[in-house]
């Protein structure tokens, strides 16, 4: 079915039975308004033309079968897998003593019906408050696209568990068809004192992933959570991580962000001595654009956030980060800070870096800065000095880019250092 179908469909008054939390009207209100361009704040530096001139069609049922996926898309070990947007427990691989329940987002919703009033269900739930008053829904116009169009998997992990394995998300794609707008909704639920580690990695897409995950860390637990990005060729990704911090608990975000893809991260601190580190690596090359925007809301007291982004632009694309922290009234002792350096690997690439703060309290502390450059010639001609090609010193350099922030490429996943290295030679390539 195509999307605009399924749109009217539902305008004329047809309802999914199954998401009786959702506020349907409201949703499709946004909806029908149109999607976000430039002329949005949160997505200037992401062209969504593409988006907006194709015919799309939805799956809404999960019809791909595990045989259709490429090689290269096979299972890694103790592994969460979806297919085409929908959980495969037949290609999934997760260890059965592994203290974390998987259900569909419906069942858990029946076992816990105080979850309905935390879930995503109304556009201004994560709507932007604007100087002027008025709450503009249009940033958040995916999520609520994403909503409609996606059942949901919860995956929580079980009270005062520590699971020192990490185990990986997994998004697969068939590509059957180029023009299907793909789901994934997932919810994790990290209950009161657990720990754990998730990788998320998704494959090469030749359609639309439009995603959303919403993450809720409860009291005194911790999550460390890696999303993963493979270059994208011909699809695009749009995709969106709404975090809710307890008090005493942390989130670690790490976040690998590639070509033709647009990352929206909401992190909200809402009770004392709750924290978020996040960090990322913005890739781009050629003519396509990779953007990131980071918005961390500080509202239980002294909550800690640190941003630390490293951007890298080859031939003619561009990379771009909006990082904004906002400190709400009461949230005293908050202590945030947003830092991240650009790296040009051509005189026609470009980088944008914008950081926000919106400060509504005095007792806060609160830092950002921003830089821009290019390769040093003095270092690579040093290294050539000392007998190292100019192409491997090349790499040398952006490797030591990227580890100043502490994602320990060379110490992390195989998948992830390849990651890397396909960039290397992709940016090598004439």
């Amino acid at each position: 079915m195509y999307l605009k179908e399924y749109i009217n469909k539902l305008k004329t008054g047809h309802s999914i039975d199954e998401k009786k939390w959702l506020d349907q009207n409201a949703i499709l209100e946004t909806i029908i308004e149109e999607i976000p361009d430039s002329r949005t704040e949160e997505w200037k530096n992401f062209k969504t033309n593409s988006i907006k001139e194709t015919s799309w069609k939805v799956l809404l049922e999960n019809s791909t079968k595990q045989d259709n996926l490429k090689k290269e898309q096979h299972r890694l070990p103790n592994s969460i897998f979806f297919i085409d947007g929908h959980y495969s427990p037949e290609a999934s691989s997760l260890k059965k003593e592994s203290d974390i329940n998987i259900s569909s987002l419906s069942d858990y919703l029946n076992k816990n019906p105080d979850f309905k009033s935390i879930l995503f269900n109304n556009p201004s739930d994560y709507a932007e408050s604007r100087l002027s008053g008025i709450k503009d829904k249009k940033p958040t116009y995916f999520i609520s696209l994403n909503s409609l169009l996606s059942s949901g998997i919860v995956i929580e992990v079980e009270k005062a568990k520590n699971i020192n394995e990490t185990i990986n998300i997994i998004h697969s794609f068939s590509n059957i068809e180029p023009e299907i707008v793909i789901n994934p909704y997932i919810i994790i639920v990290c209950k009161e004192g657990s720990k754990v580690s998730f990788q998320e990695i998704s494959h090469n897409i030749e359609s639309w992933n439009n995603s959303l995950k919403e993450i809720f860390i409860r009291k005194d637990s911790k999550l460390t959570f890696s999303s993963l990005q493979e270059r994208i060729s011909t699809g695009i990704k749009t995709s969106s991580i709404n975090c809710h911090i307890d008090e005493n608990a942390e989130l670690n975000l790490k976040v690998l962000n590639r070509e033709r893809s647009k990352e929206d991260i909401r992190v909200f601190l809402n009770k004392e001595n709750s924290t978020a580190n996040i960090s990322g690596i913005i890739l781009s090359n050629n003519r396509d654009e990779s953007d990131v925007f980071c918005k961390v809301t500080h509202i239980g007291r002294t909550s800690k956030s640190n941003q630390n982004w490293r951007l890298i632009s080859a031939k003619n694309s561009k990379t771009a980060i909006n990082g904004k922290i906002c400190v709400n009234k009461n949230a005293k002792g908050s202590d945030a800070s947003f830092y991240s350096k650009s790296l040009l690997l051509n005189r026609k690439a470009t980088s944008f870096s914008k950081p926000e703060l919106e400060i509504l309290e005095d007792d806060v502390k609160c830092k950002h800065g921003a830089s821009f450059g290019e390769i040093d010639n003095n270092s690579i001609f040093y290294m050539q000095s000392r007998g190292i090609k100019k192409k491997d010193a090349i790499i040398l350099l952006i490797h030591a880019f990227i580890n100043e922030i502490g994602l320990d490429i060379e110490d992390s996943s195989e998948f992830s250092k390849n990651l890397i290295d396909d960039f290397f030679n992709q940016i090598n390539e004439k």
